[in-house]
C-alpha cells in the first residue's frame, strides 16, 4: 500500500488531501481492521498565501505534508521570503511563529504592477512563482440574514449576500467569513462558591462574588469550506442571494447576538480554477473513496528542480469585506431551545466521612462534574437549604466562549 497525505491550511481552513494508490482495490477484500501505514512517502513543500489590495500585513504559510498516521503538518523553518513587485520593489517576509511568515511592513497589492513569490528554505531550496496581477474589484450590495430551511431539511437562519459588477470583468469569486457571537447564560447568578482554610488550616466553604466575565463571553469561528462561484457564463456579472452560511434554529449562534464579516475575493480564472480541484477533492465523504486526486498543481516551481512538486498557489486577489450584526428576536420569534439546563444537588456526606474531607469532595465534584453554583447556603451555615447547581454552561458563559470583548463588537 503506498499512501501520502497532504495537509493545507486554506485562510484559516483546514482540508487535508490523501493521495491512495491501490487502496480501493485492497479494501474490497478486507474484512479485518488494519493500521495504515505510510510508504514511500515524499515531502512536498506546501505554500499557502493570498495576497490582496488592503493595506495590511500580508501573510505567507509554509509547511510540508505529512505522513497519514501522523499528528499533523511539518511546519517549514528559517525560510527567507520575497514578494517582488515590478523590478524596483521587493517586499520582504520574517517569520513570527514556526512556518508562519509575515511581511516587515504593511503594503496593498496595487491594479497596474505584476507580483512574483520568490522563497529560500533553509536548506538552499529555491522557488519562484509566476507572475501576478490583481484582478479588477467587484462589490458586495448587502450580505443579509433571513429564515429558512437549510439543505438538511432543517429551519434556521441564513446569511444571504448579493454582489454585482457592472463591468463585468469580475466574474471568479472565492468567498470566507468570521463568524463571532455573544453568549449569556440563562442561569448566571453572582455569587460562586470557594473554599479556604483558616489560621488553624480548617478548609471551610464560603458564597463569594462570581467574576463579572463569566456573565456575557465570545466566541469566534472562521469558515472552514471554500466557497466559489463564477458568474462568466451568466447574462450579468451579479451574485443573487448566495448563501454564506447556514445556522440551524436552536444553534447556540443565534442564541442571543450575532455577528459575520464576510469576504469577497476576485481571482484570476487560473486561481479560481486551483481552488475549483481542492474544493472538489475535499468533498470527498470518506477517506477511503474512489476519488483519487493526485497532485493539485499551482503556479509555484522549483528554480533548482522543474520536476519537484509544490502545492499551492501564489494568489493575488482584490477582497472587499463586509460585516453585519443582528439579534435572535430580529428574526426568528421564538425562543431558543439550546440550553438544556438541570440542577444537580450537592453530593451527600457519607456517615465515616469528616467534614473536611466532605467539603474537599464538594470542590472536586463542582470541577470534575462540570456544575456551577446556583442557590442555598451550604453546610456551612446554620440555617437554610444545601448548595444547588447547575450545569456548567448554563451558569457560566466560558464553557462556551472568553470573556474579552471583540474590538469590533457593537451592542444593541
Amino acid at each position: 500500500m503506498n499512501i501520502c497525505s497532504l495537509h493545507i491550511l486554506t485562510h484559516g481552513k483546514c482540508i487535508k488531501w490523501v493521495y491512495l494508490f491501490g487502496v480501493w482495490t485492497l479494501l474490497l477484500s478486507c474484512v479485518e481492521p488494519f493500521d495504515v501505514e505510510t510508504q514511500g512517502f515524499e515531502s512536498i513543500l506546501v505554500v499557502n498565501t493570498t495576497i490582496t489590495d488592503q493595506e495590511v500585513y500580508q501573510q505567507i504559510n509554509l509547511s510540508r505534508t505529512f505522513k497519514f498516521e501522523e499528528d499533523g503538518p511539518i511546519q517549514e523553518q528559517g525560510a527567507t521570503i520575497r514578494i517582488l513587485e515590478d523590478t524596483d520593489t521587493q517586499y520582504v517576509f520574517e517569520e513570527v511563529s514556526p512556518g508562519r511568515y509575515r511581511s516587515v511592513q504593511k503594503f496593498a497589492a496595487k491594479q497596474d504592477k505584476e507580483y512574483q513569490l520568490k522563497i529560500t528554505t533553509a536548506d538552499g531550496r529555491l522557488y519562484s512563482s509566476d507572475k501576478e496581477r490583481v484582478p479588477a474589484k467587484s462589490s458586495v450590495e448587502r450580505v443579509y440574514p433571513k429564515r429558512m430551511i437549510g439543505d438538511t431539511e432543517e429551519d434556521g437562519i441564513g446569511i444571504l449576500l448579493d454582489s454585482f459588477d457592472p463591468s463585468g470583468t469580475s466574474l471568479y469569486y472565492r468567498f470566507e467569513y468570521e463568524e463571532t457571537y455573544r453568549i449569556s447564560p440563562p442561569r448566571w447568578v453572582s455569587m460562586d462558591i470557594a473554599g479556604s482554610y483558616d489560621a488553624g488550616g480548617v478548609l471551610t466553604l464560603e458564597l463569594v462574588e462570581r467574576p463579572v466575565g463569566t456573565r456575557i463571553c465570545y466566541k469566534t469561528n472562521i469558515s472552514s469550506t471554500i466557497k466559489l462561484v463564477n458568474t462568466s457564463t451568466l447574462a450579468e456579472d451579479r451574485i443573487s442571494a448566495l448563501l454564506v452560511n447556514f445556522i440551524p434554529l436552536n444553534d447556540i449562534r443565534i442564541e442571543d447576538r450575532y455577528s459575520i464579516l464576510v469576504r469577497q475575493y476576485v481571482q484570476s480564472r487560473e486561481a479560481f480554477g486551483f481552488y475549483e480541484v481542492l474544493q472538489r477533492f475535499s468533498e470527498s465523504e470518506s477517506l477511503f473513496s474512489q476519488v483519487q486526486p493526485g497532485f493539485v498543481k499551482g503556479n509555484i516551481i522549483s528554480d533548482i528542480d522543474v520536476s519537484e512538486k509544490v502545492l499551492g498557489y501564489f494568489d493575488i486577489a482584490s477582497v472587499i469585506e463586509t460585516r453585519i450584526f443582528f439579534n435572535r428576536m430580529d428574526i426568528i420569534e421564538e425562543a431558543s431551545q439550546y440550553y438544556k439546563c438541570s440542577t444537580v444537588p450537592q453530593p451527600e456526606k457519607e456517615e465515616s466521612e469528616s467534614e473536611e474531607t466532605y467539603r474537599l469532595r464538594i470542590l472536586e465534584f463542582i470541577d470534575l462534574v462540570g456544575v456551577v453554583y446556583l442557590t442555598g447556603e451550604g453546610p456551612d451555615v446554620s440555617i437554610g437549604e444545601p448548595f444547588t447547581f447547575i450545569t456548567r454552561e448554563c451558569g457560566d458563559c466560558t464553557a462556551n466562549g472568553q470573556s474579552d470583548v471583540p474590538d469590533f463588537w457593537e451592542d444593541e
